[in-house]
């Protein structure tokens, strides 16, 4: 894989996703860029104007910053990494990462630090807007009970065709099984069903040309899909879902699915990035 770094939002948990991304970016040859955000507090009224608080602010995040570089020197991985401390809003500075980023990895929505710093959902926000494909990871993960790889999560409603080249890259690069599945709404008729399964197996055709050594199963699953897709993180090591939207619509599945999973999940923008002016 070529093309930008790997970027971590570092929460200052330092749990899962730290190592997540330090594995991508050592398996993509790429450079790790490790950003944590330190803005302002925006409730302390007049105490924002403060040049002391600012100070008191950044030298809190730059501690942080600091205590998860010597972890990440203790892994000793063969990865270049470059640390940036930011006085931005974690969305804005992420968002903006994404511009020229591979890969941004992020832990979910529900700990702490989001609720201390962000003041929002940022995972679900990232989801619905950053221009490359997202990764968030749960802080701690439970691997004895994955056994289906990779599960790509298709609808047949858009092209796939960018969803399934970064699902195949991974299974390929973590030498695991590709599940793809078809999602069909609760109540379809067995005609609908079977036409999802044609439907399915023609999306797939010819990939195997390109990944030989990557093993396809493929399966139609009657449900609905944010449903299906939480479920099928209790079993695999990582769930991929497609984001369309030209104009930043939000897809319930793709936010849902990054508040609820219980593995990592890959959200992979399915329109073309747009282009650098």
């Amino acid at each position: 894989m070529s093309g930008g770094p790997v970027v971590l939002g570092d929460d200052g948990t330092r749990g899962a996703a730290m190592d997540f991304a330090l594995a991508e970016a050592g398996r993509r040859h790429a450079l790790l860029k490790v950003v944590h955000c330190a803005p302002l507090p925006t409730d302390l009224g007049d105490l924002v104007a403060s040049e002391a608080v600012h100070r008191e602010v950044l030298s809190a995040g730059q501690e942080l910053l600091d205590r998860t570089a010597q972890l990440i020197e203790q892994r000793r991985a063969q990865v270049d990494v470059e640390y940036v401390l930011s006085d931005l809003a974690p969305t804005q500075h992420l968002l903006e990462e994404s511009g020229t980023a591979q890969l941004l990895v992020t832990g979910i929505d529900d700990i702490p630090w989001y609720d201390r710093l962000f003041g929002g959902a940022v995972a679900s926000y990232l989801a619905t807007h950053a221009e490359c494909p997202l990764v968030t990871v749960p802080k701690h993960l439970d691997d004895g009970r994955r056994h289906e790889g990779v599960v790509v999560a298709l609808d047949g409603t858009s092209d796939a065709r960018p969803l399934l080249s970064f699902a195949f890259e991974v299974a390929q690069g973590w030498g695991t099984t590709l599940h793809a599945v078809r999602m069909v709404s609760v109540g379809a008729v067995p005609d609908v069903v079977e036409s999802a399964r044609a439907n399915l197996s023609e999306v797939l055709a010819g990939w195997g040309e390109s990944y030989p050594d990557v093993r396809v199963e493929q399966e139609v699953v009657v449900a609905e899909p944010s449903d299906a897709c939480i479920a099928a993180t209790r079993r695999a090591e990582l769930v991929l879902v497609g984001r369309s939207g030209r104009h930043r619509i939000r897809r319930p599945t793709a936010a849902g699915l990054v508040r609820h999973a219980t593995c990592p999940v890959a959200v992979v923008p399915l329109d073309p990035r747009p282009a650098a002016t």
